[in-house]
């Protein structure tokens, strides 16, 4: 034996390895558990259902994420309108439903900054364009509207209307200022008891009809023989001349929407 050689290596020409142990019979056990399926392809199936699986799953989550914000999207769109909250600038409740008066756009605020026969430096005066409102039982009928109004109030609050109870109906005066050196502008609605509705009063004085009157600093409007009750302003032109009447009386004439002088 060559020393520089191990001794398998004289064996290699002569077939080391003459005995196949892997006999025929156990080649076609093999091929048989191969076909049935219990081998390595089987393993193969579930991986690829596993992957499936999966696949549907993620799909699921990321469709459950994105419909919260379809929602939102549609709103941003404009399928929902956006809620706008009215400005209610005077109020009177009935005992069915509620006289309001209310801007149809932005109001023009500003500080009165100064006193006068308005009010004091800390007043706040509004000026827009209103509707006068009448809601019962989730109804709401617009009454008439005032177009270029000014109120000057202590507050922002809404300005309580005066209600005065008559045979027919409830008069509502609106005086839109508090104060005044000569005489408080007012304009008066009626609801009616039997048929429920509004409607804008004029006044007449005589020959003289105009959609509002006044009545005297101080003093409040009220009802006496279910007419409406109006004190006069003193002063030139009034107190002392012959056709001076310190207190006006008014008659309800509810078909014609009118307050007619009765004194």
């Amino acid at each position: 034996m060559n020393k520089d050689k191990p001794d398998w290596y004289s064996r290699v020409p002569k077939d080391p390895f003459p005995n196949d142990k892997f006999t025929a019979e156990m080649k076609k056990n093999v091929h048989k558990s191969v076909i049935r399926g219990n081998g390595t392809p089987k393993r193969r199936k579930y991986v690829q259902v596993g992957f499936i699986g999966g696949g549907l799953l993620l799909l699921f989550i990321l469709i459950a994420i994105q419909l919260p914000f379809g929602r939102e999207e549609q709103q941003r769109a404009g399928d929902v309108p956006p809620h706008k909250e009215e400005t209610i600038r005077a109020q009177g409740f009935t005992d069915e439903g509620r006289l309001s008066v209310v801007a149809v756009e932005q109001e023009k605020i500003t500080a009165l900054g100064a006193p006068s026969c308005f009010g004091i430096e800390t007043d706040v005066s509004f000026t827009g364009n209103y509707s006068v409102q009448y809601s019962t039982n989730q109804v709401t009928n617009e009454v008439t509207t005032l177009g270029d109004l000014t109120f000057i109030q202590p507050t922002s609050a809404p300005v309580d209307m005066i209600r005065l109870p008559f045979q027919a109906a409830d008069v509502f005066i609106l005086a839109p200022q508090y104060r005044d050196c000569h005489g408080i502008q007012i304009y008066a609605f009626a609801v009616e008891h039997e048929t429920g509705k509004a409607v804008q009063l004029r006044f007449q004085d005589e020959s003289l009809v105009s959609y509002f009157s006044y009545y005297r600093p101080g003093t409040t409007p009220m009802v006496k023989d279910n007419k409406l009750v109006l004190e006069s302003t003193e002063g030139p032109g009034g107190e002392g001349s012959p056709d001076y009447k310190p207190k006006r009386m008014y008659r309800l004439d509810l078909k014609q929407g009118v307050m007619v002088l009765a004194n």
